[in-house]
């Protein structure tokens, strides 16, 4: 709960700078009615594959041991964690008609660290000691499949209502710097969004995209989570069906589980850029 309520703040602003956007939007588009009657992104397929330039993240998390509520662990100062990574990237969809499509995107962050401690922690039934020098690795993917309902599309614009799953997972690992007492957690979240997705035609070669999702969802005792994810890109058609392009992008996850596999919490936020080739079909 603590992290929607601080996200909450910049959830409202995503959501209302997408309200003023497509506003704008829609008034250029009423002003091209009488401009001829195709509309904008009319592709069947779409394949992009690129690359997600990761050069900013903030990472903290708790497994509990058999004693109670394990340390939180800030990845970065604590435990010597990487915070940039250039990693792939896919996203694609497919268009049942002009108002109706589904998407899917994967890609997957892997993170290591070594840290000589400061500190004496115990993860699950291994403690960790002062002086110790310690490896660990921290794994966060992402594969998400969506709905869109494209409510206005024009010769310029579409806008659309997003509805998807975002099946997440988190893997975590740590050992002695020579690989003894090794230890490992990983739990799978299932989180739902939803979210408002904008495309600007600037040009019939260069357009915009905007996407913003949020959620938040409370299982009793067993899982709570929450995320928000907003992007921007832009891109330019080189060929007929091929389209390069360059974008930002961020998403923030916050999860506490209590299951067989891991009892704790884990917060987590990326921020990045998107480098890709785009296929149309």
């Amino acid at each position: 709960m603590k992290f929607f309520k601080h996200y909450s703040k910049p959830v409202f602003m995503a959501f209302v700078a997408a309200a003023i956007t497509s506003t704008f939007f829609i008034n250029h588009a009423i002003a091209a009615e009488n401009e001829e009657l195709t509309v904008a992104f009319p592709d069947k397929w779409m394949i992009r594959v690129g690359a997600y330039i990761v050069d900013g993240s903030n990472t903290k998390f708790s497994v509990s041991s058999d004693f109670g509520v394990g340390a939180v662990f800030d990845y970065q100062k604590d435990l010597g964690g990487e915070d940039s990574d250039t990693i792939p990237r896919i996203d694609a969809y497919y268009r049942f008609n002009e108002r109706h499509r589904i998407d899917f995107t994967a890609f997957s962050v892997d993170r290591k660290g070594r840290r000589t401690l400061d500190f004496t922690f115990e993860i699950e039934d291994k403690i960790y000691n002062f002086g110790e020098t310690v490896d660990s690795d921290i794994k966060y993917t992402l594969y998400r499949l969506g709905y869109g309902y494209s409510f206005y599309h024009s010769p310029k614009v579409e806008l659309s209502l997003t509805a998807g799953l975002n099946i997440t997972s988190y893997d975590l690992s740590f050992a002695l710097a020579d690989g003894s007492s090794a230890e490992s957690a990983g739990v799978t979240v299932p989180l739902p969004v939803v979210g408002l997705r904008m495309g600007y035609a600037i040009t019939p070669k260069w357009n915009v995209r905007y996407v913003s999702e949020a959620f938040f969802v409370d299982f009793d005792d067993s899982f709570r989570g929450a995320i928000l994810s907003y992007e921007l890109n832009t891109e330019y058609k080189i060929f007929k069906n091929f389209a390069l392009g360059v974008g930002l992008a961020r998403i923030g996850v916050n999860a506490e589980v209590d299951d067989d596999d891991w009892r704790g919490q884990v917060t987590d936020s990326y921020r990045g850029y998107n480098v890709f080739g785009t296929f149309y079909f």
